[in-house]
């Protein structure tokens, strides 16, 4: 029989990509959230909103999924480093925890972020690099990832916090790099952008969706990583998604100031996450040209 998995933000970016690899690999797949929209992978979906405290936990513990995984959070493009609503869902993320482990759920996956981590290191460790984020998105996922570490044993439950680097693909909302990047670049006009000379690690959302997969299924525990371990500086993604739009020549690098603070250098050690058997499928030319496609398949 397959396990049965309670995924939340099951429609968003990730979280769509997520129950088709859980699906695949023979997971019951049920999703929990405001709005209970078919997908083929999802074998239930529950309606509720999940920041209300009563109602999502008497969701949670009557779904009776023996795993969760847990994506949902405040995501806005323009505001999701300083809103408050960061603060609410570091509570709500407290509450479904114990709603799972009190309907006899046995393991949990977090959705972190590389956010949490000290930038001014640039290879990002779960072991050796201190957690010193420099935004309130940063610090409301390291605190919630530290409590509910920390309460494993309490509750009962198994709980790996899968720490999320820079990811992009299908489905990548306005408000993010590639999806406004292919807007412009279809608009034919000039795409404003920095000189790209820093580098981050990139993850295409399908490889997210097995990395989070294959941590759901293992027995591993604290903080993974899931990033590709390799940088790329961000021109060149910007230039491989021009040219792959035959409009090489719009972007104008170093149009926009960098911040004083950003970091050259942002890569994830994935060394835990590598002892699973994980090797990303996409690298970045394979990924830019599914990324493109699946645009203009959505794009009227």
């Amino acid at each position: 029989m397959a396990q049965r998995i309670l995924v939340t933000g099951a429609n968003g970016f990730i979280g769509r990509h997520c129950t088709r690899a859980l699906a695949d690999a023979g997971w019951e797949v049920v999703a929990i959230g405001r709005q209970a929209r078919p997908q083929p992978h999802i074998t239930r979906s529950l309606q509720c909103d999940l920041l209300d405290i009563t109602a999502a936990g008497a969701a949670v513990r009557g779904a009776a999924a023996s795993h969760m995984l847990h994506l949902a959070w405040h995501d806005g493009p323009r505001d999701r480093w300083t809103s408050l609503s960061n603060l609410d869902w570091a509570t709500a993320t407290l509450s479904l925890t114990r709603a799972f482990a009190a309907g006899g759920g046995e393991r949990l996956i977090f959705a972190g972020s590389c956010a949490e981590y000290d930038w001014r290191a640039p290879v990002l460790s779960e072991a050796t690099t201190p957690l010193n984020p420099a935004s309130l998105y940063g610090a409301a996922k390291a605190a919630t990832g530290g409590l509910l570490r920390a309460a494993q044993a309490a509750l009962g439950i198994s709980v790996a916090e899968a720490r999320i680097f820079f990811c992009y693909g299908p489905g990548e909302p306005k408000g993010r790099l590639i999806s406004d990047l292919l807007e412009g670049l279809a608009q034919g006009v000039p795409v404003r952008c920095t000189d790209g000379l820093q580098q981050r690690d990139y993850l295409h959302a399908a490889d997210v969706a097995r990395a989070l997969t294959l941590v759901a299924g293992a027995g591993i525990e604290g903080a993974v990583n899931i990033a590709s371990g390799k940088a790329i500086a961000v021109r060149d993604l910007v230039r491989t998604a021009a040219r792959q739009m035959g409009r090489p020549d719009l972007p104008v690098l170093g149009a926009l100031p960098r911040a004083a603070d950003d970091p050259a250098v942002l890569v994830g050690d994935v060394a835990r996450l590598g002892a699973l058997g994980f090797k990303p499928a996409f690298d970045l030319e394979t990924g830019i040209a599914d990324t493109i496609a699946r645009w203009r398949q959505d794009t009227p």
